[in-house]
């Protein structure tokens, strides 16, 4: 069978009862996806400069995103949500775009950095970002679709604010970092066993004839180029570690739904390849994603699926608070 490549360049994510929720119509069980990663150019894109906040739009103000949020909260009913933990929170919200389209690009579109969010379409980070910011939301004492634009900002750009293309967290590990200083999440790769992963995150300036908004404008450059600087220089106090794929099923009883994981690779300069959440069912441990094989799917084994991916050596898992 033709295997397509497909890229993860990380710039380029509600009844209570499991029984009810956690187990997907069968059709949509990932039984043999398989994935392989490499690096390949962006759609182009004209060049892009740091905006301020008066200039930031959001693609998604607009009636037909609104009117899916509101389909969406819709079919939750009237649960009170901020009662219900997060980890619950996060699977019931996760099984509602089970069948929906996975699509690349979708940050990288029009001339400026746009607050993108999407309720249809996802590649395997805006995924994460959107079921995390929608169950942020429910959570919150008041949610609005206001609200969750904010948490999808809060979890995408460097300190939560939007400010140009250099502020959108490429690098999937710098994102855990700078959520995990707000409280957001807790990278628990290390107490679950991880492993140093003994990288230099240079991908996107060694390979910056790739990212049309890098080839495009000298100053999107020089800005990544800083911003991998000031990466190393944080590793050298807070390494980098990972779950050996060999070793993921050994912490199994250890992972909650939820979690947020993250295929580590051996690319050279790159940190990982992929994103999803744990998602458990009635035969273990699952893996909910936004797959490259076209659409929101769950992998019936968390551990088989990372075997299966290009270049995969492990996994990194960080829970969300």
């Amino acid at each position: 069978m033709p295997q397509f490549i497909k890229p993860f360049l990380l710039f380029a994510l509600l009844g209570i009862s499991f029984s009810d929720y956690f187990i997907p119509n069968i059709k949509d069980i990932d039984q043999r996806d398989r994935i392989l990663v490499t690096a390949k150019s962006n759609p182009s894109t004209p060049q892009d400069l740091s905006q301020s906040s008066s200039q930031k739009l959001s693609i998604l103000d607009t009636s037909a995103t609104k009117s899916e949020y509101q389909r969406l909260m819709q079919s939750l009913g009237d649960r009170q949500f901020s009662s219900i933990p997060i980890d619950e929170v996060l699977q019931i919200v996760s099984t509602k775009f089970i069948g929906a389209t996975y699509r690349e690009g979708l940050l990288d579109r029009g001339a400026t950095e746009k607050l993108f969010v999407s309720l249809t379409e996802f590649d395997c980070v805006l995924f994460v970002e959107t079921v995390l910011a929608f169950s942020r939301n429910l959570h919150s004492p008041n949610p609005t679709y206001e609200n969750f634009v904010q948490n999808v900002e809060a979890v995408r750009y460097a300190n939560g604010k939007l400010d140009g293309y250099c502020s959108r967290l490429h690098y999937f590990s710098e994102w855990i970092r700078d959520n995990e200083k707000r409280n957001i999440v807790k990278d628990v790769t290390d107490e679950l066993g991880g492993l140093p992963l003994n990288k230099t995150l240079n991908f996107m300036s060694s390979n910056w004839r790739k990212y049309s908004r890098l080839k495009n404008s000298e100053a999107n450059y020089q800005c990544i180029l800083a911003m991998e600087k000031k990466i190393e220089l944080e590793m050298q106090s807070e390494q980098l570690r990972y779950i050996p794929t060999a070793k993921i099923k050994s912490i199994y009883p250890l992972l909650k739904a939820g979690d947020i994981i993250a295929v580590a690779t051996d690319i050279k300069g790159l940190d990982t390849t992929h994103t999803g959440f744990v998602y458990p069912t009635s035969n273990g441990i699952g893996f909910i994603h936004a797959s490259p094989s076209g659409k929101v799917k769950v992998a019936p084994d968390l551990q088989r699926y990372v075997e299966r991916v290009d270049r995969a050596i492990g996994i990194m898992v960080v829970r969300p608070k």
